[in-house]
């Protein structure tokens, strides 16, 4: 009898054991290689990608794939960073379902899957089409993950337009619609202390030339400078010298769709280096644009063996800074466009506590 209880009890707790081991498998996260793609059919067409679209409440951005460079529409197709591109696509590919979420409407905005048309959202509309522009995917991205228990797997809420309901997913997928956010912003950085001359013409012939007679001169010089005229003020001079330091741009157009023969200012700027920057600046409708060359001019520096490796150091760092810019008017900050459209007059007052004969002499 005993015997009979104890195999009954074994029996049941192997049962036991059984069942809680079976419902904690189903309870246990599958693995990246279980879980279903939410774009399987994404996997498939990637190479077939020609248009990405991100749209949101504030923002929106679109880029064209042409000869294998992607460029931006807004920005007559100055191209996107390859690394955000690259990033897109296959983050979107990436996509795995982890689990099902709310299909009701009035809590899409706890998980940011309410659409970009919402008012203040965060929502994202991603789309990518074809070289026909047909949709291969269509996705609103939401927040990331809200749980504090997964952190070491990157997750986030998404929903398809179309469809009701929502979904966690596992992956990554960087994204903005912000076009800053797509370009290297930094165009170049010439120092302010390697500036030699700074010469300035406006359109109506009003010009200038600010000067240094050597290296690690403090202050600029105003060649021809008017009589009974000084320069201004320090702070206002020594701003010619940073036009090109740190140039951060906002955008691009294109020479062939903006023309800028009409009311530009003209500025050459040369370096102790021998390097010299001529500069073309505009305003288009009441935004600041520019173009820049750069060349190298070999009698600006002293010419001996020592020199002449350096000169092709210099060489190659022309060449560098020429490209990529020869085709583009660039959105520059307004500050800089400050200091461009500077007039001679702004530049120089009268001497201060002189008389009319020390004039005369």
């Amino acid at each position: 009898m005993i015997n009979n209880k104890l195999i009954a009890l074994s029996l049941i707790t192997i049962t036991v054991i059984v069942a809680a081991t079976i419902f904690s498998n189903l309870r246990a996260p599958q693995s990246d290689k279980q879980k279903a793609s939410f774009f399987p059919e994404l996997t498939k067409q990637i190479e077939s990608v020609n248009y990405i679209s991100i749209k949101g409440y504030n923002d929106s951005i679109n880029l064209t794939r042409k000869n294998d460079i992607w460029g931006i529409d807004e920005f007559d197709g100055y191209p996107a960073l390859p690394e955000k591109i690259k990033s897109a696509v296959l983050g979107a590919a990436d996509l795995k379902i982890n689990a099902p979420k709310t299909a009701l409407p009035r809590l899409y905005h706890r998980l940011g899957v309410e659409g970009p048309e919402v008012e203040d959202t965060a929502s994202l509309l991603l789309t990518l089409s074809d070289s026909n522009q047909n949709k291969i995917i269509e996705v609103i991205v939401g927040k990331p993950r809200l749980s504090s228990s997964a952190k070491n797997t990157s997750g986030l809420y998404v929903r398809e337009p179309e469809k009701e309901k929502s979904y966690l997913v596992d992956g990554i997928l960087d994204i903005s619609a912000i076009k800053t956010d797509w370009i290297k912003r930094s165009l170049f950085d010439i120092p302010a202390e390697a500036v030699k001359s700074v010469s300035v013409t406006h359109a109506d012939e009003d010009m200038y030339v600010l000067f240094k007679n050597e290296k690690g001169q403090e202050k600029f010089e105003l060649k021809n400078m008017p009589i009974g005229k000084e320069l201004a003020s320090e702070l206002i001079i020594n701003r010619f010298g940073t036009i090109l330091q740190d140039l951060q741009i906002s955008g691009a157009k294109s020479k062939e769709t903006l023309n800028g023969e009409k009311n530009n200012i003209q500025v050459k700027i040369i370096t102790f280096e021998g390097i010299i920057g001529n500069v073309i600046a505009l305003k288009y409708n009441d935004v600041a644009y520019a173009s820049f060359k750069f060349s190298y001019d070999e009698e600006e520096v002293k010419n001996n063996n020592e020199e002449e490796v350096k000169n092709e150091d210099i060489k190659t760092f022309t060449a560098n800074l020429n490209s990529n810019i020869e085709n583009w008017w660039f959105e520059i900050p307004e500050f800089k466009y400050d200091i461009i459209k500077t007039r001679l007059n702004k530049i120089t007052r009268d001497i201060q506590n002189i008389t009319p004969e020390e004039i005369i002499e």
